[in-house]
């Protein structure tokens, strides 16, 4: 006889694994399995290694939901798994077996990774008995299984059982708990599980005056708001994470309606289809808009798998012209499209009370937040932020205790491009080679943080734009779970460097209250840097290039534009975008014409011929002339910067395609798609060459001459889409230029690519095709967003190698 002592890492709670251990192993050998908080620990007595098969392939043959990060097998003596055993107590059902499912351990032990599983999609199989008459569940809004359903939104502590969850609130009828207890279901030891008799429930609240009042329940609570959703009125759905406000996507009005009462007149919004072949009717889902046979079939193998794959983010697709309405997403060539993936959701779209056939299959639902920020978890929630929003409230009584907004996926190169990470994804750890006890704040906008705790670091689920006090809170409130689930008490606490950051603010306040934490600023942009290396494992000297918004430099003004020689111990900056001057103060971030008269400013100082350029190309009105010149001239609410993100909307604007946006990224999308319209109808023509400069040590990308060529050329009557095209071109050709003379001087062959401006495919694949041309190794990201949704994951690496020091 054989023992052994076999630990797991990965995601092995809340995916059935304890179960298909138990399953696997009886009449194999005798033990027992149990979740430890952090891993699965197996006891085993076996003869002649008959289970040793099992063990090393567990990886090819566990459940499709696990993630095995790591096993550890350890032979051990007879007398160690005796001990080992001896404490080990059968979970109800268990008694009596060979081999058994054993309790949790009370104490965690300690040192050890965890694994906290993320929220699951509704699987096929729970789908299917959703709708059969005869399932005991059926029409179900709660159905779930091992294989699918909530998990980090209703934990509340590790290890992953379900009196640490809000699932501890409806205690399990008769027949749930026998499905529970029972080895042979495909509920054995799920957590959420629960049925129309036990489970929580749902109910409708309508808008009575200036509140809401709960009208109806169950069934009628599902009815009337598919009758509201046909009528054209606005409604906050309980989602898993979050609430969600749906509308009619084909009801103009309706769209309008919603865009007046939220405030967000541009920004698109995102739809659920029904299915996926309702989703193939208002985008292109299949490739066919793409270009070859074999791109197209690796374009719909990438589409399909993220749209009804377990994790079902929002997919960032071409659109259908008019097949839903207009303004989802106006003026946007892509339609971002997700699929149910909860089952509520399922039964809006379909349920037996005749409105079938009149309910649209296509939903507005976007997060029910406002501009930008966290997420409403709560129907109270939904009242106070957008009372005067939606018609009605569908809610439910089980309580979300992390917020988890939707993921935001893109395709670029037909592999997954990582916009939002949240729902699906979060907070599956990034392994590091460094280890460390690290609390990473984050960024100001699209915010998440970072805990590193050994060698993992977990980027949470989305935070959103801390721009008020509900932000704060939910951030805070965020960061304690996790440290609490994860059992972390970080010794090194980051933040970004800007002063004026609420982040940096929290973090602050963390460490005054917390004794035996020191603080670490990371530059902004740095951090976005060592974001791609921490995702790509990548621990040696590149050059690093973050094309972002605006971040706060080391000599106290605003980058945005930088390429550095850096590696995980520090950087310098070898170059950057061209510095201008611009004016207004945070509203020149809104409007773009405003950035672009500063840099006219900066090579007229003729009035008379700044008006003449501006009435032209029909920038603005020459009433913000001599108000702005002021400004410029004496210093007055004006910045230098070197931010690439203000240089996009300085050349959307003067190209007349966004002179003032309403959303963050905006004027640089509205380039984006010019310069793709204008590749995908023309032939390249001739493009034109701006001359290199230097500044002391750091080399300056001509991107100044670059505007002003583009300004010559549009009042020389050069088509605005050719130039947009131009202006990507020649800036992925001044960055890799800049590569070249780095590597000449420094040897480092490897470039690192990152911020929020490497959201433009179009940016990206010029830049990257030329530094591969060239014959560097090119790092981007992948499962973790290039822009300020990142930066933690960076800065958490850099607090774990500052730890080490």
């Amino acid at each position: 006889m054989k023992y052994y002592l076999v630990k797991i890492y990965g995601i092995v709670q809340g995916v059935g694994f304890r179960p298909y251990i138990s399953r696997l192993f009886n009449g194999l050998c005798s033990g027992s399995v149990k979740n430890c908080g952090s891993y699965v620990e197996i006891h085993l007595a076996t003869e002649n290694d008959r289970a040793m098969p099992c063990l090393t392939h567990m990886r090819e043959i566990a459940p499709p939901r696990a993630d095995i990060v790591d096993i550890d097998i350890k032979e051990i003596s007879e007398d160690e798994y005796e001990d080992l055993v001896r404490d080990d107590r059968p979970v109800p059902g268990e008694e009596g077996k060979d081999f058994f499912i054993a309790e949790s351990p009370v104490e965690k032990p300690a040192d050890t990774p965890v694994f906290i599983p993320p929220d699951l999609a509704i699987c096929d199989d729970c789908a299917r008995e959703l709708y059969d008459p005869s399932d005991r569940r059926y029409l179900h809004p709660f159905i779930n299984c091992t294989q699918c359903g909530p998990r980090l939104t209703i934990i509340d502590s590790l290890p992953y059982d379900r009196p640490r969850t809000s699932m501890r609130d409806f205690e399990m009828c008769r027949s749930c708990a026998s499905e529970y207890t029972d080895p042979s279901d495909r509920r054995y030891d799920a957590q959420p599980v629960c049925c129309n008799d036990c489970g929580p429930s749902v109910y409708f609240l309508e808008k009575k005056d200036d509140h809401f009042e709960k009208i109806c329940a169950d069934g009628d609570a599902i009815t009337r708001t598919r009758k509201a959703l046909i009528a054209g009125k606005i409604v906050a759905v309980k989602g898993i994470g979050g609430f969600h406000l749906y509308c009619d996507a084909f009801n103009e009005q309706a769209v309008a309606q919603l865009r007046r009462r939220k405030g967000r007149p541009a920004k698109p919004f995102a739809v659920m289809a029904a299915s996926y072949e309702e989703a193939g009717k208002i985008c292109d889902a299949t490739g066919e808009f793409s270009g070859n046979a074999s791109d197209r079939e690796k374009y719909t193998e990438t589409v399909r798998s993220l749209l009804t794959g377990p994790k079902k983010p929002i997919v960032l697709m071409p659109k259908r012209e008019s097949a839903i309405a207009l303004n989802v997403a106006p003026g946007n060539p892509t339609l971002g499209v997700m699929l149910p993936y909860a089952p509520l959701q399922l039964l809006l779209f379909s349920y037996p009370d005749g409105l079938d056939d009149q309910m649209p299959q296509v939903l507005v639902a976007t997060s029910a937040n406002r501009s930008g920020g966290v997420i409403c978890r709560t129907e109270e929630d939904v009242e106070e932020t957008l009372g005067n929003v939606c018609d009605g409230i569908l809610s439910h009584d089980r309580e979300i205790l992390t917020r988890a907004d939707d993921s935001v996926v893109d395709i670029f190169e037909n592999e997954p491009y990582m916009i939002r990470r949240s729902r699906g994804y979060a907070p599956l750890p990034v392994t590091a080679d460094h280890a460390g006890d690290v609390l990473a704040f984050g960024g100001e906008l699209k915010n998440t943080f970072c805990i590193g705790k050994g060698n993992l670091m977990y980027p949470s689920s989305y935070i959103g734009d801390l721009s008020d006090l509900k932000s704060d809170k939910a951030l805070e409130e965020t960061v304690d779970r996790f440290l609490r689930m994860l059992d972390a008490k970080p010794s090194v606490i980051v933040c970004d460097k800007h002063p004026r950051y609420r982040s940096r603010a929290l973090a602050e306040k963390y460490v005054n209250e917390h004794g035996g934490t020191g603080l670490v600023g990371v530059q902004h942009h740095y951090a976005h840097v060592l974001s791609v290396m921490a995702e790509n494992h990548y621990y040696d000297q590149v050059i690093g290039v973050a094309y972002d918004g605006t971040g706060y430099g080391d000599d106290g003004t605003i980058w945005g534009g930088e390429i550095f020689l850096c590696d995980i111990h520090g950087y310098e900056r070898k170059a950057s975008i061209a510095p201008f001057t611009f004016s207004g103060g945070d509203i020149a971030s809104r409007e773009g014409f405003r950035v672009a008269l500063s840099m006219l400013f900066d090579k007229y100082s003729s009035d008379s011929e700044v008006c003449d350029i501006i009435n032209s190309i029909s920038l603005c009105d020459e009433k913000y002339v001599r108000p702005l010149r002021a400004m410029h001239d004496m210093g007055i609410y004006s910045v230098q910067s070197t931010s690439c993100g203000r240089l996009f909307d300085a050349v959307s604007a003067v190209l007349g395609i966004c002179r003032s946006q309403s959303f963050e990224g905006g004027a640089s999308m509205g380039l984006e798609f010019a310069a793709e319209r204008y590749l995908n109808k023309c032939e390249l023509s001739r493009s034109f060459h701006i001359r290199e400069n230097s500044s002391g040590s750091r080399s300056i990308l001509p991107t100044d001459e670059l505007f002003y060529r583009i300004v010559e050329e549009r009042l020389n009557g050069r088509a605005a889409e050719e130039l947009a095209y131009f202006f990507h071109e020649a800036l992925a050709s001044m960055t890799a230029d800049a590569a070249v003379r780095l590597r000449d001087s420094s040897g480092c062959d490897t470039v690192a690519l990152s911020g929020g401006c490497y959201q433009n495919r179009l940016l990206l694949r010029l830049t990257e095709d030329r530094l591969e041309r060239y014959g560097f190794t090119v790092l981007r990201a992948h499962e973790i967003p290039p822009n300020d949704g990142g930066i933690s994951l960076g800065q958490c690496m850099y607090g774990m190698v500052s730890a080490l020091n």
